[in-house]
């Protein structure tokens, strides 16, 4: 059986690039559903910095009238947020051994 020759720190690296997507949309949700003032409308900002690099994929994306265009955008940011883990994981996963 081949294994690679850090699994275990690429397994860590691409969860933890997870947590912390999922922890900011959550606070996302959260702060959408409970703040109606303008300020509360930079919020989804947040969930496109951090999938950057690839979230600049979803400005191509056309507009749709709401409220799909909102759920589009989050669908996108969720596809983009695993790509970009499983690349997390392909960089850091070392050399094939036996």
């Amino acid at each position: 059986m081949t294994t690679w020759s850090n699994r275990r720190a690429a397994r860590k690296v691409a969860l933890a690039y997870l947590v912390v997507v999922t922890l900011v949309f959550i606070g996302v949700a959260l702060v959408i559903a409970t703040n109606d003032s303008p300020d509360g409308s930079f919020a989804p900002v947040l969930a496109f910095v951090v999938t950057l690099p690839a979230s600049l994929v979803i400005i191509l994306l056309p507009e749709f009238p709401e409220p799909w265009g909102g759920v589009v955008a989050g669908v996108g940011l969720v596809a983009v947020a695993l790509v970009q883990a499983w690349l997390l994981w392909l960089l850091f996963r070392g050399h094939r051994r036996s």
